[in-house]
């Protein structure tokens, strides 16, 4: 896609989902995530676009959680439990809005850019822990939830040559997203209650019919104040995250396999307890595969995938989530091209 390979958006250069990746994937008690595993599949992040202001809308479609033993399944919703026992009913849909500036300014040799993410979804809080929010479950509380903000202050991008490019960023996500909702009984943090800090290191090969790359991501988490994710001030262990993508180029048209692989590195600290249907507080690890389609349009990108997990450990969502994606992707606003050079015929 010619768009993407070009512009790449790269400053969706997480498109963490925030809080939409702890309620939607939550692992293990203590991780409602600031980050969403896969969010980055089909952006060659490794390259910055030229200067200019770009922004694009990025949906998940998160499927219901599957696996025996889970009592958070349920067949529209997934669902988080309270510590009163009732059933929050997470997103099925949930969507992102990017801002990438690249100023053109150059530094150590590469390209510098830095972007921000604003993620949205809504939630409902039901009164019976029935795993959704149907039936005789009344609702009883819910809302519309902006994500904690992934902000990314620097990205630099280097181009190796011969098609190939590196880049190096440091992104951090504060606890700023919205706070409880319902009535105090069974009102929660729909967002991680702490920080995260993440370097990260992205590869990539915009070749003349493939688009290769690696975005790799390193998470650091702060103590949780016990309102969000756990009955105690735990602090969620380290985590490395990769989306990995192979596209290839026909004219407009690009599709190829992608995939992203999650896995805890560092054991949780200051104590577990586990939530109602999560029996396992260890290191978690998750892989999914799956293709992506994409079609440029000219002023406007569009890319759809999808991506099914085939590794789920000391994860509720176990294996078999299936997860539907789509972005699209545009330029605001660039600096004027320089005029054409005045050629004095003889």
């Amino acid at each position: 896609m010619t768009r993407l390979r070009n512009i790449v958006l790269g400053g969706i250069a997480a498109l963490a989902i925030g809080g939409v990746a702890g309620s939607a994937q939550a692992m293990e008690t203590g991780t409602f995530q600031n980050r969403l595993n896969g969010a980055t599949i089909g952006l060659p992040l490794g390259a910055l676009p030229p200067a200019g202001l770009y922004t694009g809308l990025e949906t998940a479609y998160l499927g219901p959680l599957v696996g025996s033993g889970n009592s958070g399944a349920s067949t529209g919703n997934q669902c988080a439990r309270l510590a009163s026992g009732a059933c929050a009913a997470l997103p099925a849909i949930a969507q992102a809005v990017p801002l990438l500036w690249v100023p053109g300014w150059n530094f150590l040799g590469a390209t510098y850019g830095a972007s921000v993410v604003q993620a949205f979804y809504n939630f409902e809080t039901c009164g019976l822990p029935n795993g959704g929010c149907g039936g005789g479950s009344p609702i009883i509380g819910g809302g519309f939830v902006f994500t904690n903000t992934f902000i990314n202050p620097i990205t630099l991008s280097w181009n190796l040559g011969g098609g190939w490019f590196v880049s190096a960023s440091f992104n951090f996500t504060p606890p700023d997203g919205t706070k409880a909702n319902g009535p105090a009984a069974f009102s929660f943090t729909p967002n991680p209650d702490y920080w995260t800090f993440e370097p990260a290191l992205a590869i990539s090969y915009l070749g003349p019919g493939w688009v290769l790359s690696g975005n790799f991501f390193y998470d650091i988490n702060t103590q949780s104040q016990g309102t969000c994710c756990a009955a105690t001030k735990i602090t969620s262990g380290n985590a490395l995250y990769g989306d990995l993508m192979a596209l290839w180029k026909i004219g407009k048209w690009e599709i190829g396999p992608v995939g992203y692989f999650e896995v805890q590195t560092t054991a949780d600290s200051g104590g577990c307890t586990p939530a109602p249907g999560v029996s396992l507080c260890g290191n978690y690890s998750t892989a999914a595969a799956g293709a992506l389609v994409g079609y440029d349009f000219g002023p406007v990108d569009l890319q759809v995938w999808v991506t099914d997990s085939f590794v789920g450990q000391n994860a509720p969502a176990g294996v078999g989530n299936l997860n539907v994606w789509t972005r699209i992707g545009f330029k605001l606003w660039g600096p004027a091209a320089p005029p054409a050079p005045l050629v004095a015929k003889n």
